[in-house]
């Protein structure tokens, strides 16, 4: 066993959340920080189910964040594509939130409607980003900068 504790997205609310809030969220519990993005999201508490899950923070406590970008536009088969990037995903340290990525982009997609995302996963993490391909993503390649390598992922939407 990994020794998180467990909350289940299904027993959360979403909000948008503003860059105070999200950029601290994200220095706490992600391990790069914050950075800028224009979608903020976050899963905040707001039951519990008992004995499957651990008990949390409480209610109300915020216990995962997405960040997305701004559009990125480009004309592509005489129409304009509106293309995102799914900057940083992240839950309280200590905790794993079951479904909780899938909530907030779900969330996400629901609200601004892209045409697609994409996102980056840590080549040398031990999953190397499989739930993106759960979510739905496709892995694109590999990207090497700095002398880390990252799996560029895609989920196109629209087009």
């Amino acid at each position: 066993m990994d020794g998180l504790k467990t909350i289940f997205a299904r027993n959360c609310s979403v909000s948008r959340i503003g860059k105070v809030a999200c950029d601290a969220f994200l220095q706490e519990n992600h391990r790069l920080g914050s950075t800028g993005g224009r979608y903020r999201y976050a899963l905040f508490v707001e039951r519990s189910t008992g004995a499957s899950e651990d008990a949390g923070p409480g209610e109300g406590a915020m216990v995962a964040v997405a960040l997305f970008s701004n559009a990125r536009r480009w004309k592509k088969d005489g129409g304009v594509v509106s293309s995102y990037e799914w900057i940083r995903y992240c839950s309280l340290r200590g905790y794993r939130v079951v479904g909780g990525m899938s909530r907030l982009l779900r969330h996400f997609i629901a609200e601004v409607g892209p045409d697609d995302i994409m996102s980056y996963a840590d080549a040398d993490y031990p999953d190397g980003g499989d739930v993106y391909a759960t979510l739905g993503f496709v892995a694109e390649g590999e990207v090497v900068r700095g002398g880390h390598r990252n799996i560029k992922y895609r989920l196109v939407l629209h087009r």
